[in-house]
């Protein structure tokens, strides 16, 4: 095969070389063109520079013949003149010299000068031939058309020498200079100017192409280069083809041929090429191949002589194990007879042990076996793999023959060990019994491929015999176990059916297995009642230190070997007490035992749950059989059973028992539903006993009030063998109905026939009352009877549904009473919920059925009206308002409410309650700031109030920890001497979304929503440490004004929050004023009277804001601790102009002086309202006449400006204030 693509190579390098040889031809053709062209256009420029010069030539030559003839008058010059013409213009044949014709043209020679042809071409159509392109044709065309014109000039001043006159020689003078003045010199510019133009074209143009071709050449000649040097190497490679092909030169093959014909093949023929499969390649394999037959004929001689003495020996190894009668001299037996009779190097027997993963050698012979005692050879569990030999022969259950064990692929630990002890090959037969592999058999010879076909089969049948003589043994041992177990099994259900207690079957139990295996020491330990410590059931070999240390040993994973398999249920096996971790806490007490392994076994009860564990100690390391494993599953598995039989007639004994005396009544009826068994509260009920009731029907109790579909399901159901749960009234001994809930189960035979009922009966009565009230209260208000929230959604839910399938319309009415909690804060509770129960009375009585009153809570309620329109809604809205407003009678007082409500329609308003009760809830408020005592339907205006309200409340919950709240003050001027003498704190909120939002607005959502106490304090608190930072940095005296609302006014701890405050600024309790509006101090006179003396014994100033819009009694106001009055701005606005204003503004101020109060008047804003407040000794003032609300640093400038010595205010403001 390598030969014939040898052949092909050098076939298709040949065919290579030929392609080769004709691109490098024609490649050379091309170039030789390209040179040519080169030539062709440097010949055209020649030629096109010689026809624009011929042109030249003929203008000057014409020029040298007119003034010839002109100044000597020979007619020679001007028969050349007009032959020069006829020339150029093709007219007469052209010169044989070109254009050099006339250069040597003189009047003594006579004659024309030689011509080339017959026929005169025009010089013009000699350009165009040239392959001049347009643009320097037209040059040249340009310059002969000037030419033309030229010799009209010329012809002129030859007709005035032919023709003088009568002054030849004026005549004369004038022809000559008509041939030299200035004109002829710009006809002769005109001519010469186009034709260097021309040759500048023709000269770029030739240029351009000349470089192309030469570059175009330069290509061509590299690629010339090129082929030739691909030529040369395809040449050489199919030298190199030919000469693989051969394989050596042709001496050397010659020589080879000559060698092999002489039968001397003994010494290779030399291969000089890459390889061996060529001419002289197949030479040395021939010479190989018969050197192989020499070879094979020696070593099936040596092979034959094996294989005898193989057979002798596997011979009489057959005889030697079928005379063995103990399976421990079987291994060593076999591993004896392989290395002496059969003449291998070594041998050994790998016994594979599951449960370690290992194997194990218990038999070896030969030479390198003392290594076997240092080397622990385990399967890789990981990859299911293993570079062990042994392994492999075991997972693959067939032999595996390594014939030689220097390969490189085998473990390097392998072929170190084959190299130290002389061994060339290795055998691994796997040993089997009953089809199951349990080892392997691995041999070792000293040559390399020993182990050929004949002596695979020969040892693979002698492993076989093994297998039957393991399997002989395996049969005899397994039939040994099986007395055991029956022996251990009869032994064990005697004892369980006998009369003895558990004590002493435990005992008997751990005696017997003991007798059987005198090397064992057997335990039973129980799970004590508690779930969680162990206690001894039968331990009577150990020693009583032992078992006394483990007795109320708590279980747990890990904790020793019985410990573990009760905590997870699992077998625990340990060979080794001293290297386990389970025993690391008892080894010492195991080691004082004289106990080195134990194996521990799980007892379960029934219900699958480890209630002990059963275990087998040895005074020796030592792993257990699979016979021991069985046993230990069989013993725990007996011991079970023994268990839950001992423990079956206690539970049976406390059962009836518990049935005897339950407090539910129990009874059991045959087939014919006749009573067999009835319990002590069954005859209580009935009042009879229980020898009265045998053989009666159940429906002694029957109280006729059960209904019969009840009795058809119960049947329906017994009749198909299932249990029925229901409830059946009866009346007991006592004449009283009660309510039975019932379950009667079928009892069925070990057939799985039925042949009792088992009934039982417990008295629900009570439980249903109870439960009859609980769902009352869930559903109805506990004070009024109406429904409440739940039961609400309920009914609102069914009649949404009923409207939306009819298309019709509901009403969702929100009602609320004004002003009741002063009824509860006057006359108590008692009589606000006499006057809540009256009014839901009133309600339900003036409404439809259909119609649905709800009581929230408090004094609100919701009233849902079905299938009415807005008309309609009016109607009983105003209804609604006659029924509340009418006057209530409670406990001797005659009271009166009104109601605010508010209403939202289905389906325009809401589909859902709660949607519904919340519009319904905006337009309430609505109606109550529209004066109370009356309604309003939800608008969507309100929904966008609402929604603004929310987006409020929801910002405002961030506000202050996003730093959004800033403070502006507000001076206050002293009208005593012009200067400012206080500031009022301004809370304002600039927000990153709603922008600047006015304190009118989001301060009343601050107080329904409790956060205006900790925005209150920080502002307090943020303007106290402004006046302290003022103070400290020189700033005058000033008294910071802050205003309370009315949470911040009731709250408990206000007092010891503003002495807190100012105890941490450092800032005198003089300096800090708090506004109180007139209403807040109104509300509750007593309670504002309480913490006005406390702030005042502080020492903080108090103030009343707004003065004049609430309604102050004047009795209180002289209890109040305040020094100042401050006129609100709704006074001040009008007050020049307005009569009622300045009444009310000089009384407020005429009072206040009575009163030793000072006065401050807010929103001053014109030099006319100050002048008035003046005139009327107001004490201060504060408005946008002296400025706006500034942020603490414009502030601070203000005051530095105010304090300097000019006037901060012009001279017309302080006349105005004058």
């Amino acid at each position: 095969m390598i030969a014939d693509q040898s052949l092909s190579v050098f076939t298709r390098s040949f065919w290579l070389t030929l392609v080769s040889f004709a691109l490098f031809a024609l490649a050379f053709v091309f170039y030789f063109q390209s040179e040519k062209q080169i030539d062709r256009i440097n010949e055209n420029r020649v030629l096109s520079h010689d026809l624009s010069e011929e042109l030249l030539q003929t203008s000057d030559d014409l020029t040298r013949m007119v003034r010839s003839y002109v100044v000597t008058g020979d007619l020679t010059y001007k028969n050349y003149y007009f032959y020069i013409l006829d020339v150029r213009e093709g007219k007469q044949p052209r010169p044989a010299n070109g254009r050099h014709s006339f250069w040597d043209l003189t009047p003594g020679e006579g004659g024309q000068p030689r011509t080339e042809g017959s026929r005169g071409i025009p010089l013009m159509q000699l350009m165009q031939k040239a392959g001049l392109n347009e643009q320097e044709f037209t040059q040249l065309e340009l310059a002969k058309t000037n030419s033309d014109i030229l010799t009209k000039i010329e012809r002129e001043a030859m007709y005035l020498v032919e023709n003088p006159g009568p002054n030849v020689d004026l005549s004369r003078d004038r022809a000559i200079r008509m041939l030299h003045d200035e004109a002829y010199r710009a006809a002769k510019f005109s001519i010469i100017r186009p034709i260097e133009e021309a040759h500048e074209l023709m000269e770029r143009r030739l240029q351009q192409a000349l470089a192309d071709a030469e570059k175009h050449t330069d290509q061509l000649r590299l690629l010339f280069m090129l082929i030739g040097f691909i030529t040369v190497g395809l040449l050489w490679h199919a030298y190199r083809s030919l000469s693989r092909v051969l394989g050596a030169n042709v001496s050397a093959l010659h020589a080879s041929l000559v060698s092999l014909g002489k039968g001397e093949f003994d010494q290779p023929a030399p291969v000089t090429d890459y390889h061996g499969d060529s001419v002289m390649g197949w030479i040395q394999v021939t010479q190989g191949r018969l050197a192989q037959i020499q070879q094979q004929k020696y070593a099936e001689e040596q092979k034959n002589q094996r294989i005898n003495q193989l057979y002798l020996a596997l011979a009489q190894c057959n005889q030697s194990i079928l005379r063995i009668t103990e399976q421990q001299d079987l291994f060593p037996r076999i591993c004896r007879d392989a290395v002496i009779l059969a003449g291998l190097k070594m041998a050994w027997v790998a016994i594979y042990d599951k449960r370690q993963n290992r194997f194990f050698a218990p038999a070896w012979f030969g030479v390198g076996v003392d290594e076997l005692e240092y080397n622990q050879f385990f399967q890789s569990e990981e990859s299911g793999q293993s570079h062990l030999l042994q392994t492999q022969a075991l997972l693959a259950n067939q032999a595996i023959w390594c014939q030689d064990l220097t390969d490189p692929t085998l473990p390097l630990e392998m072929r170190m060990m084959a190299q130290r002890h002389g061994w060339g090959s290795a055998a691994v037969l796997p040993l089997s019994t009953h089809q199951q592999v349990v080892g392997t058999f691995n041999l070792y010879a000293e040559s390399q491929g020993a182990f050929d076909e004949v002596v695979q089969t020969l040892l693979s049948e002698f492993v076989i015999d093994v297998g039957h003589v393991l399997n002989r043994f395996e049969l005899e041992e397994e039939k040994q176990h099986a007395l055991h177990m029956e022996e251990l099994r009869s032994f064990m259900l005697e004892k369980v059916t006998a009369a003895i207690g558990l004590q002493e079957l435990l005992h008997e139990v751990v005696l017997k297995v003991e007798s059987m295996f005198p090397d064992c020491i057997c335990s039973i330990l129980l799970l004590d009642s508690d779930g969680v410590s162990i206690k001894t059931g039968a331990t009577p070999s150990l020693p009583d230190f032992y078992s006394n240390a483990i007795h109320g040993v708590h279980v747990g994973p890990g904790v020793g070997s019985c410990g573990n398999t009760i905590a997870t249920g699992k077998r625990t096996i340990v060979s080794d007490l001293s290297a386990h971790p389970y025993w690391k806490d008892y080894w010492p007490l195991a080691e004082k035992a004289g106990l080195r392994a134990c194996w521990s076994e799980p007892i379960f009860s029934s219900a699958a749950q480890p209630i002990g564990a059963f275990a087998i100690y040895h005074e020796e390391v030592r792993e257990p059989s699979e016979f021991f494993l069985h046993l230990l599953e069989m013993a725990a598995g007996l011991i079970a059973i023994g268990i839950e039989r001992k423990q079956s007639g206690d539970t049976l004994r406390k059962l009836s028992q518990a049935v005897a005396q339950s407090s539910n009544a129990i009874i059991i009826v045959d087939q014919r539903i006749q009573i067999e068994y009835a319990n002590s509260c069954y005859l209580q009920n009935v009042g009879m006993t229980l020898e009265q009731v045998k053989g009666k029907k159940p429906s002694l109790l029957r109280s006729g009030k059960t209904p019969a579909a009840t009795y058809i399901e119960m049947w329906d159901s017994l009749n198909q063998g299932e249990s029925w749960k229901g409830e059946l009234i009866n009346r007991y001994a006592d004449g009283i109905e009660h309510v039975d809930l019932t379950h009667i189960s079928p009892i069925r035979d070990e057939h799985g026939v039925v042949t009792h009922f088992l009934a039982i009966q417990e008295d629900i009565t009570d439980k249903k009352k109870n439960d009859e009230r609980i769902r009352h209260l869930a559903h109805y208000d506990a004070l009024t009877g109406l429904p409440n929230r739940t039961l609400l959604e309920e009914k609102t839910r069914a009649a949404l549904r009923i409207a939306e399938k009819n298309q019709e319309k509901i009403a969702l009415m929100f009602l609320d009473l004004d002003h009741f909690k002063d009824v509860n804060d006057t006359l108590g509770h008692s009589t606000g919920d006499a006057m809540l129960i009256d009014l839901a009375g009133r309600l339900t009585g003036n409404l439809r059925e259909d119609d649905v009153v709800s009581r929230l809570g408090g004094d609100e309620f919701i009233i849902l009206l079905t299938n009415i329109n807005e008309h309609k809604v009016e109607k009983v809205v105003q209804k609604m308002i006659d029924v509340v407003s009418a006057p209530f009678t409670i406990n001797g007082f005659e009271l009166n409410v009104t109601p605010s409500i508010g209403i939202a329609m289905y389906p325009c308003d809401g589909s859902d309650l709660e949607t519904l009760s919340r519009n319904a809830d905006a337009a309430m408020y609505m109606a109550k700031h529209s004066g109370r005592n009356t309604f309003r339907f939800f608008t969507q205006e309100m929904q966008e109030r609402s929604l603004r309200h929310l987006e409020l409340v929801n910002a405002l919950r961030h506000a202050l920890n996003l730093n959004q709240f800033e403070l502006h003050y507000q001076p206050q001027i002293s009208l005593l001497d012009d200067r400012v003498i206080g500031a009022e704190a301004l809370l304002r909120w600039r927000h990153p979304v709603l922008g600047m939002v006015s304190p009118a607005e989001f301060i009343p959502v601050a107080e329904e929503s409790g956060m205006i106490l900790e925005i209150g304090e920080w502002v307090m608190h943020t303007a106290v440490n402004q006046l302290r930072d003022w103070r400290a940095a020189g700033m005058p005296e000033l008294l910071m004004a802050v205003n309370l609302s009315a949470v911040q006014f009731r709250h408990k701890d206000l007092p010891e929050m503003v002495a807190r405050i100012l105890r941490e600024a450092a800032v005198p309790p003089s300096c800090l004023e708090l506004e109180l509006t007139e209403s807040v101090a109104m509300h509750e006179p007593l309670t504002a009277i309480t913490i006005m003396n406390q702030l005042h014994e502080q020492g903080v100033r108090m103030s009343i804001d707004d003065f004049g819009t609430g309604y102050s009694s004047l009795s209180y106001l002289k209890q109040f601790k305040v020094y100042k009055l401050k006129i609100d701005q709704s006074f001040v606005r009008d007050i020049t102009s307005d009569p009622e204003d300045k009444a009310i503004v000089s009384a407020v101020i005429s009072m206040a002086r009575n009163l030793g109060l000072m006065t401050i008047a807010e929103g001053v804003e014109t030099p006319e309202q100050l002048a008035f407040l003046r005139q009327h000794a107001c004490d201060e003032v504060q408005g946008y006449l002296f400025s706006r609300p500034l942020p603490a640093s414009q502030f601070a400038e203000f005051l530095q400006q105010s304090f300097k010595p000019e006037p901060a205010l012009s001279q017309a403001q302080l006349k105005g204030w004058h």
